[in-house]
């Protein structure tokens, strides 16, 4: 052992040293031909036992890569070229990457955000947590260890470990398969844990299951926690300690209340104003203009002056260090906790929204009169542009060596609802509750078996049957990325729509045309973009094309299905700031499927709470999040992050109990009775029905007969 090594332990053993110290972390990923891309640059951070610290900050702004170099595990070419690690009272510094892994295997525990990336889809899941808990998957034989197993998993509130022990993880629902992840890095009962991004895209109510077991394991095991993240109202609802990550470097630390109440840095303040919070009216969206600088270009002065309101001369050609305060560390020359918030309103002066007069015009087609605020009744004002009948969806299972299996998912089960035109209707449950089988049948991608679906008076799926027809309905997906060719130009991907439905052929109109589309969708000037690959564009970039490309053969409606669930805060009020416009100044019609009852709140004119295949509320969305009256709907609002640390804490939470019943063998009556607190024998054996509780606000629950 070094004599550094040697002290460090002493003074851990004393007591006088935090579990886990990374002094000025420099990570590079060398490119060929070129300077390396320094993705991290001089970080430092420490967590303290039994402490929660978070690292927050948008997508690219080193978060992932700096936990990742903690223990050797960034993904290859990355390297660790500077800075020190210091676990436990040892100096990991110097060591090897296998070497590090060796020694700290048993006492840190990493829970990454995608489970299905980390999960081995042919080992079943008591396998894969024997093997992390004692190094050998057949350990499961092992009565002690499977009885320990069954224990783990039923302290994450799994409801049946002997069936989930047996099960593989493509049987597994999301937030089920991350609680697998977790149980994995708890078997060993660790002294840290690190979790990086575990809860994005996961259901508010699996969201607040998980950081309700987080607390808990915490606090009874005494385990530090590093927690990264984008979502400051997850950080509100957790934090003990903050540290603000911006363009590879800290920009500010501090105590999570004195974050929140007197924040310092401009992107600190600028990025709790983009926080949505349930009851929060469209009209306060806000985001942070510009995008995190790219780490490939030659950085001088502040790396946050470009988007900056407080900015002076000095920002620009003199980078400020990290200051240490009586309660925390900022890193800018002007701060202070009265410095102006660089977050603004979307949709106002400068906010990169929606341009309008270009492109053809959807007024000759759509015949939409001026938009009504369809909120005030609660109904469909005017002409319905969506119209759903009493529709049912079923698919087979997919079982048995030879697909014999004749059970049924039974995906939507006889929704009726209509969307007027220029209205956003959001569409909100949890996974599995047959939203976006709902959205595939409006777009036409799915037929129903039962009921009708009519976009603007025909046939949703007419056009699937009949490709010389223009599509009625256009699709946004979760992913950009995903949705667009990585090998097609942006301009490639605009135009091909255009040419397939008509609207131009010769190049020079299909380059004119792609371009006010972009214009549209504010991504200005186009030229800027066009000839650009989608991996050089950011996320929200990214799904603003997807959205032109939807908008190319001008359809009256668009069906936006989790289009900002894994978007960082300032994105998604960018994205939810379009969509809003698209509907009041051209008159589109939006079914927006999500989760999320913060981001409905703010857009959404209505608002239907789905569960199992069922509308179980519907009504103004004000209403539908003032006075849920669906005990399915208070939960789902009960579960939404409140970007305040005071009331996070103080309030009382409804956590959802157990697991959704399976889809193909669904309860009798009411589908919600098995996890509701207020069920009775009638809520078991009937179907309830609609009741008007207020001018269109319905609810179907047996508590309002």
């Amino acid at each position: 052992m070094r004599a550094s090594q040697r002290e460090v332990s002493a003074a851990s053993a004393q007591g006088d040293m935090p579990l886990l110290r990374a002094l000025e972390l420099i990570v590079e990923f060398p490119v060929p031909g070129r300077q390396p891309v320094r993705a991290v640059n001089g970080v430092s951070l420490e967590v303290n036992r039994g402490e929660i610290v978070t690292l927050v900050g948008e997508s690219g702004c080193g978060k992932s890569v700096t936990v990742r170099s903690l223990f050797g595990l960034l993904p290859p070419p990355g390297r660790l070229i500077g800075g020190r690690v210091i676990f436990d009272g040892l100096d990991l510094s110097g060591m090897r990457e296998e070497q590090i892994r060796k020694t700290c295997r048993g006492m840190v525990g990493y829970v990454f955000q995608d489970p299905m990336t980390y999960l081995n889809p042919v080992m079943s899941v008591g396998a894969q947590v024997a093997e992390a808990m004692t190094g050998h998957a057949r350990s499961t034989r092992n009565p002690d260890a499977r009885d320990r197993i069954c224990e783990l998993l039923s302290d994450l509130g799994i409801g049946d470990p002997t069936r989930v022990l047996e099960s593989y993880p493509h049987q597994l629902s999301g937030g089920m398969r991350q609680r697998i992840m977790i149980a994995m890095a708890l078997s060993r009962t660790p002294k840290l844990l690190i979790l990086d991004e575990p809860t994005t895209a996961l259901d508010v109510t699996v969201q607040a299951q998980i950081v309700d077991l987080l607390k808990r394991v915490q606090r009874r095991a005494g385990v530090g926690v590093l927690f990264v993240t984008h979502d400051f109202g997850l950080v509100a609802e957790m934090a003990d300690r903050v540290y603000v990550m911006y363009s590879g470097q800290v920009v500010e630390e501090g105590p999570v209340r004195r974050i929140f109440s007197s924040s310092r840095h401009p992107y600190t303040r600028g990025l709790i104003d983009c926080v949505l919070t349930t009851g929060e009216r469209k009209e306060s969206l806000r985001t942070i203009p510009g995008e995190v600088p790219n780490p490939r270009a030659a950085l001088t002065g502040c790396r946050f002056a470009s988007r900056c309101l407080s900015k002076k001369s000095q920002c620009e050609v003199e980078s400020p260090s990290l200051t240490l305060e009586a309660d925390g560390q900022v890193r800018c020359w002007r701060a202070s906790s009265e410095i102006e918030s660089p977050a603004i309103e979307a949709g106002g002066s400068g906010y990169p929204g929606l341009v309008t007069g270009t492109g053809a015009s959807w007024g000759a087609r759509n015949e939409v009169q001026a938009h009504s605020k369809t909120a005030e009744l609660g109904r469909p004002a005017g002409e319905a542009t969506i119209r759903v009948e009493s529709v049912t969806k079923s698919f087979p299972v997919r079982g048995g060596a030879f697909g014999g299996s004749k059970a049924l998912v039974r995906a939507v089960n006889g929704v009726s609802l209509e969307i007027a035109n220029g209205e956003l209707f959001a569409l909100v449950g949890e996974s599995g509750s047959g939203k976006s089988t709902l959205g595939r049948m409006v777009v036409g991608l799915d037929e129903p078996d039962k009921g009708c679906v009519t976009v603007g008076g025909r046939d949703a799926a007419e056009w699937t049957r009949n490709r010389a027809m223009r599509p009625m309905c256009q699709m946004v997906f979760q992913d950009p990325y995903s949705s667009l060719n990585p090998r097609k130009l942006i301009r490639e991907s605009i135009t091909q729509p255009l040419a397939n439905f008509g609207f131009a052929h010769d190049a020079k109109s299909l380059a004119e045309r792609a371009a006010e589309l972009l214009e549209q969708v504010g991504l200005s000037p186009a030229g800027e973009y066009l000839d650009r690959y989608p991996h050089e564009l950011s996320g929200g970039q990214r799904q603003r094309v997807v959205i032109a490309r939807a908008l190319a053969p001008e359809p009256l409606a668009l069906v936006a299905d989790e289009a900002v669930s894994s978007l960082d805060m300032s994105t998604r009020t960018q994205i939810l700031g379009l969509l809003r416009e698209l509907c009041d100044a051209v008159g589109l019609s939006i079914l927006l499927i999500t989760h999320d009852l913060a981001v409905v709140s703010s857009v959404a004119d209505r608002t239907g709470v789905m569960y199992l295949g069922r509308l179980y509320e519907i009504g103004p969305t004000e209403a539908v999040i003032s006075q849920a009256k669906h005990p399915y709907s208070r939960a789902l609002i009960s579960a939404v992050p409140l970007p305040d640390p005071v009331k996070a804490r103080q309030r009382e939470q409804i956590l959802m109990q157990g697991e959704a019943p399976s889809p193909v063998n669904l309860p009798s009556g009411c589908f919600f009775n098995p996890r509701c607190q207020h069920a009775t024998e009638l809520c078991r054996s009937t179907e309830p029905q609609w009741a008007e509780i207020e001018e269109g606000h319905f609810v179907a629950c047996h508590l309002y007969d």
